[in-house]
């Protein structure tokens, strides 16, 4: 379940109506870990967006404490003008009725039966992205980016695909990714052409992420928006997200609470290798999914600028 998979989605195509509207964009970060990544990843699309919200737990969906600092850096974010709300989330036990009102009604298929059957995590994930979605509506934004803090765009592809969705009307984009590894400067190649994500959502009544809502593409079940109607898959040539997404001060922290670590077969070799490796070796990945993509690492320029160092110095 936690790789999802791709369907067409439920939602009837609707007639574009007549728009003259500028967009101001609000995004929210969910945050427990790889904090360390937050600042480069924010200014990667500061100059695209009008609101950063962060959305953040300091005990993880396993039980699991957060960094000593993890609260100073984000104030630290907030205090230089990164940062314009920090919301902490304290996870309770999720009811039942909770689980079926957060889970999309055609989700069936894909979690294999009830949506009491989903690990919880998978919800409370969720409901960070919704709460905020709604943070960011609440300061008037009508369009919102869901993102981590292993995520990058580049600025100019950002701005050109803000213009495409208000010039065609969309209701939700996606794109696909490039992946990094130990360092900013190792690429693991070849592409992957199959997963995509979710990148920029329109703010409108009665739309809201639902859990495993059907998508056309490949996306992360908990970044599925319900109303999406007028939906683009981009092109690698119009915008790619770049995901350092095995780049971290603490990688034990990541494979001990990501929400899909059970799909992990070889976390413990994987934390080992990881520890002394250097390009000579080749790949590791401690998903079955990333060895059968990926089959050798490349250097690359770092692109963004990313230096992991400044949250040592908070």
């Amino acid at each position: 379940f936690a790789t999802g998979k791709g369907r067409k989605t439920g939602d009837k195509e609707a007639a574009a109506p007549e728009v003259d509207m500028k967009m101001k964009l609000g995004v929210a970060y969910n945050v427990f870990d790889g904090e360390e990544l937050l600042k480069d990843s924010i200014r990667s699309i500061k100059s695209n967006v009008d609101h950063v919200v962060v959305v953040y737990q300091t005990i993880s969906n396993f039980g699991n404490p957060c960094d000593p600092k993890l609260e100073a850096r984000l104030r630290h974010l907030v205090d230089i003008g990164l940062v314009d709300e920090l919301y902490k989330y304290d996870m309770t036990k999720l009811t039942d009725q909770e689980k079926f009102e957060m889970c999309s009604p055609d989700a069936k298929e894909e979690v294999g039966g009830s949506p009491l059957s989903v690990a919880e995590q998978f919800y409370h994930e969720l409901k960070k992205r919704e709460i905020g979605r709604r943070m960011c509506a609440a300061k008037g934004c009508n369009f919102f980016m869901s993102m981590d803090t292993d995520e990058f765009y580049l600025e100019d592809q950002l701005a050109n695909i803000k213009k495409k969705m208000i010039r065609d009307n969309l209701d939700g984009t996606s794109c696909k990714m490039r992946f990094y590894f130990k360092t900013p400067n190792y690429e693991m190649l070849p592409f992957d052409e199959f997963n995509q994500v979710p990148l920029i959502y329109r703010i409108q009544e009665g739309s809201r992420f639902l859990l495993a809502h059907p998508y056309n593409c490949l996306v992360d079940p908990t970044r599925r928006m319900s109303g999406v109607r007028r939906f683009e898959q981009l092109d690698r040539s119009e915008i790619e997200m770049h995901h350092y997404s095995f780049v971290r001060s603490d990688m034990r922290s990541k494979m001990t609470n990501v929400s899909n670590r059970q799909n992990h077969d070889g976390a413990a070799a994987f934390l080992r290798d990881f520890e002394t490796w250097t390009p000579d070796r080749g790949l590791i990945h401690p998903h079955p999914w990333g060895r059968s993509i990926f089959r050798f690492i490349s250097w690359v320029p770092n692109y963004f600028d990313i230096d992991l160092s400044w949250a040592d110095r908070i």
